[in-house]
């Protein structure tokens, strides 16, 4: 209707997890923002801005927007963008370029309708800062996609016999039930193939920081081991297959880079 309100101006900050930019120069987004449920916004005429950082729409970029907000809407109308952050040293190359496009897909695709979801912006902004300021180690991956299925509740730091209930620390063998993610120590069963050191890797990613590991040596077999244990994990969450996922395991090769 002519001359009706707009909606109530607010603002929030957060990370782009999709974008689509039309060819008369508007853009819509989908943001996890810091506080708050996901969101769509449209961003009209950003093509050809002169003032509007064309990078705020881009999927990983930090980025703040004022915005008129009307209950019921699914797209809010955006007055004005700012880019806070692109993580350009993360976004470096076509390998960079690709593994931010897959962090950023892979949250998105894990994140349930409705509700907030700050420990998911917390991880998922620790993990571009930290590859724009340290760059990329084989642990970075399976270190993610635990504390990825951590903070949504599937994993948990209390990893205990099935069967006698001993903690992951008082036993020295394990087999492990991928399904439920249970695992059986030597005393109560046969652990073969032993799965001790996947678990414990596991145990640790779930109750350690990153920088506690990402110097450490550690086999590249078990972190393409506990790769793979996560990515079996997430596979049911997600509901359907990355699209960046192959062109980002070809960028990193056999050795997970």
């Amino acid at each position: 209707m002519s001359g009706s309100s707009p909606g109530a101006l607010k603002k929030t900050t957060g990370i782009v997890m999709e974008s689509r930019i039309l060819p008369e120069g508007d853009a819509f987004l989908r943001l996890l923002p810091e506080e708050g449920e996901v969101g769509s916004f449209r961003v009209k005429g950003i093509k050809k801005s002169k003032t509007r950082p064309i990078a705020a729409v881009e999927p990983g970029s930090l980025t703040v927007l004022d915005y008129y907000f009307t209950q019921g809407r699914e797209t809010f109308n955006v007055k004005e963008i700012g880019l806070i952050r692109r993580f350009d040293k993360a976004k470096t190359g076509y390998s960079g370029t690709v593994l931010v496009s897959y962090l950023v897909e892979l949250v998105s695709s894990f994140l349930t309708e409705g509700g907030s979801h700050p420990m998911e912006y917390k991880l998922l902004l620790g993990a571009l800062k930290e590859l724009d300021e340290d760059g990329y180690k084989p642990v970075f991956l399976p270190f993610f996609k635990l504390k990825l299925l951590y903070v949504g509740g599937f994993l948990s730091k209390e990893i205990e016999c099935a069967s006698c209930g001993k903690n992951l620390s008082e036993i020295e063998a394990c087999s492990l039930d991928e399904t439920h993610f249970e695992i059986v120590c030597g005393d109560c069963g046969n652990p073969k193939p032993d799965k001790y050191g996947l678990v414990l890797f596991v145990q640790d990613c779930l109750a350690l920081r990153y920088r506690d590991l990402k110097d450490k040596k550690i086999s590249l077999e078990l972190l393409k081991e506990a790769d793979s244990l996560s990515n079996r994990a997430l596979k049911p969450l997600l509901g359907k297959r990355l699209k960046s996922e192959p062109m980002l395991y070809e960028s990193l090769g056999e050795n997970l880079g």
